[in-house]
């Protein structure tokens, strides 16, 4: 049985030989450019999308690699140090911006009510908090 398998494979390949020698370099040109343009080709139906086989193919290629590189990425176990360090630092910054809302709303009322305790003309009261820096110009005039 080995000995059948044996001679028809080489008895096979030897005529897959003779029959590609009796093939002209021009109709194998002119069937290589038929499957480019084939590959190539594409189609603006309702049905299919405008991309070629080729173009398909490459695409999903790539989104297969990319989906594995994905896969690994969420593989790997997260840095529970450095995730916390960052979730404390934006903490931080959370507060050091909400006292510093807190201390300049206080600052601007404080000096509003104590100036319009004494009935003082609004352009002083303006004046005197552009010169602390609470308000731009632009906010009383």
């Amino acid at each position: 049985m080995e000995l059948n398998t044996e001679i028809n494979k080489v008895f096979g390949q030897e005529m897959a030989k003779l029959f590609a020698a009796s093939i002209s370099q021009e109709e194998i040109e002119a069937k290589a450019q038929k499957v480019w343009r084939e590959l190539n080709a594409t189609n603006n139906g309702w049905s299919r999308s405008s991309d070629s086989e080729l173009e398909d193919y490459i695409k999903k290629q790539f989104l297969n690699e990319l989906h594995e590189e994905i896969k690994k990425i969420l593989a790997e176990p997260d840095n529970k140090e450095e995730l916390e360090k960052r979730a404390r630092e934006m903490v931080a910054e959370a507060r050091r911006i909400g006292e510093e809302a807190i201390i300049k709303s206080m600052a601007e009322h404080l000096v509003s009510n104590a100036l319009s305790v004494y009935n003082i003309h609004d352009k002083f009261v303006s004046d005197v908090m552009e010169a602390m820096h609470l308000r731009p110009q632009s906010q009383w005039r």
